[in-house]
């Protein structure tokens, strides 16, 4: 008898479900997945909707039906429909078509996961904090039709925050962590900050109210020649914040976004991320938040923070990366948080010990790589990844936002079998790395903003965040994250930072789940963009017979194995 497994990883936004059959089911059109959920002293029992139907259903623009009806052809799914604090489990039943068609019958079931709650409090003093700023997608192209806006005209919305509660929506818990931090500080605590940008009046109202008690060494952000934090500079000097100004010009960037908070002269949390202190990092980016309550990595950041403070003079001189500064950013510190090992790195280094160490964590993977990268670039650790991918039977998925130039190869948006060469088809089970597309040209959908578009009009980062997740399931998984984009210039060229997380399963399953979520939802849109540049249908309609279940239990039998534990 054919048996489901099924596993559930969440985080404070999502929960990815994944589930896998013993062997093939015959008649299987698909699975329903149940969901209880329990708000407060309520509980809920769903099934989850599937926005993709089959062959003569006419589906309308947007519809969407029961699962039990639509079943989901796949193994593995993102529930967004959930929110903080919601406790959350899962079933998973075969949709089986005995030969007359729907309503479709239950074959093989799954048990009901445990509970588990969405939280952004991982335990051991850290908690992790996403944004939802999925700018390339249909619930984004459907406000935008709506409202009758274009790509400049959304992101100016955002700015002048037209639409709060949209807005909300896309900062999710990561925009309101960072005002509800500053606010408590602003009460009876201080600051310590390195900022790469600051283009947010929020958060500079923000550090206002803090007054004398925030200290910020303030960059010039991605301007080369002068200032692009000038005006956010000048308001804050204007209302008696003084700022350190770390005005590295062609000399590098000062790219870290740290925070180090203390309460009575002593450092007690620090926030770190890949956050830009921006609209555009907290809106229309994908990025994360991690903030870790622990004096003693706390301490860590602050002692870096005194040696930027200390490295900035008042003009560009070369100075700004005295030899006391990297002699000490070659020195890793590790200590333990709770159960878990804790290595923080800084930049710039003298010999690259930075990317040398991320290379050999990648090396240590046994079963499983999961990433985010902004821009690696040509040599970056995605390409690790593939290699770790071609000589083991391991798991390989990431987006990456850019690889190569900016505008990004048109016709090449899904990596898998590009980078891997020889290896060919083989490899597509275990290794896939998709850049960020938006989909044009399909029946049902609304035109989401294109790459192109989004690149032109709104910002440079589709997706901004740095993650690395190496072995998410296992008892000894591990976790990067930070300011540092995992490439050569920021080790070289930089001020940057990335902390490795060790044995903290909770955290890294968190992680997982956001990684997943993400790269889910751009790896179909990089398929379509990739078919229609060759003239190709894509595919867009569940089949009506089990061929699909015997070709993916096939092809995929690597992320089965993997995701049902």
């Amino acid at each position: 008898m054919v048996t489901l497994r099924i596993n559930v990883l969440t985080n404070s936004d999502d929960a990815f479900v994944s589930w896998a059959p013993s062997g093939f089911i015959k008649g299987c059109r698909g699975f329903m997945i149940e969901r209880k959920r329990n708000v407060g002293s309520k509980e809920y029992l769903d099934i989850l909707e599937n926005r993709v139907g089959f062959d003569g259903d006419r589906a309308r623009s947007g519809e969407h039906r029961p699962s039990s009806e639509w079943p989901f052809q796949r193994f593995n799914w993102t529930d967004h429909a959930v929110n903080v604090g919601n406790r959350v489990r899962y079933r998973v039943t075969a949709m089986i078509d005995s030969g007359s068609g729907r309503p479709f019958g239950a074959g093989p079931s799954s048990s009901w996961t445990p509970w588990a709650e969405l939280t952004a409090n991982c335990g051991q003093g850290f908690s992790a904090f996403f944004n939802r700023g999925l700018i390339l997608s249909q619930f984004v192209a459907r406000y935008m039709k709506s409202r009758k806006l274009n790509a400049r005209q959304l992101k100016q919305s955002l700015v002048d925050s037209l639409d709060p509660k949209f807005r909300a929506f896309l900062e999710g818990d990561l925009g309101a962590a960072l005002r509800s931090l500053l606010k408590d500080s602003s009460k009876s605590g201080s600051i310590h900050a390195a900022l790469y940008e600051l283009h947010e009046s929020s958060l500079e109202d923000a550090l206002i109210r803090l007054g004398s008690r925030a200290h910020i060494v303030l960059a010039n952000g991605s301007d080369k020649s002068g200032d692009g934090n000038s005006d956010a500079r000048d308001h804050l000097n204007s209302e008696g914040v003084a700022t350190i100004d770390r005005l590295l010009r062609s000399k590098g960037l000062g790219h870290n976004k740290f925070v180090v908070f203390s309460r009575a002269g002593k450092a007690h949390s620090v926030w770190t991320g890949s956050t830009n202190w921006a609209t555009t990092g907290l809106c229309t980016q994908i990025n994360n938040g991690l903030l870790i309550k622990h004096a003693g990595m706390a301490g860590i950041f602050r002692k870096q923070w005194n040696r930027l403070r200390d490295a900035s003079p008042p003009d560009t001189d070369p100075a700004a990366f005295p030899d006391t500064l990297v002699a000490s950013n070659d020195a890793p510190t590790t200590i333990s948080v709770g159960k878990a090992k804790t290595t923080v790195w800084f930049t710039r280094t003298s010999a690259g010990a930075d990317m040398d160490e991320l290379r050999s964590l990648i090396e240590e993977a046994k079963q499983a790589v999961l990433f985010l990268m902004f821009t690696p670039g040509s040599g970056g650790l995605h390409l690790q990844a593939a290699k770790r991918a071609t000589e083991k039977d391991m798991l390989v998925r990431g987006v990456v936002s850019t690889l190569g130039n900016q505008a990004g190869n048109a016709r090449q948006n899904v990596l898998d079998v590009k980078l891997i060469g020889a290896a060919g088809k083989a490899m597509r089970d275990r290794y896939s790395v998709v850049q960020p597309q938006g989909a044009e040209g399909m029946p049902s959908w609304i035109a989401e903003v294109t790459r192109g578009k989004f690149l032109s009009s709104i910002g440079h980062a589709i997706v901004h965040s740095k993650i690395l997740v190496i072995d998410p399931l296992s008892a000894h998984p591990l976790v990067v994250t930070g300011s540092h984009n995992f490439s050569t210039p920021a080790s070289r060229r930089n001020d940057e930072n990335f902390v490795v997380v060790r044995d903290h399963p909770r955290l890294a399953r968190a992680y997982a789940a956001h990684v997943m979520s993400v790269y889910q939802h751009y790896r179909y849109r990089s398929y379509v963009r990739e078919m229609l540049a060759q003239d190709k249908q894509p595919w867009n309609k569940l089949e009506n017979d089990d061929a699909w279940l015997k070709h993916q239990l096939k092809s995929k039998s690597v992320e089965l194995a993997y995701w049902a534990g």
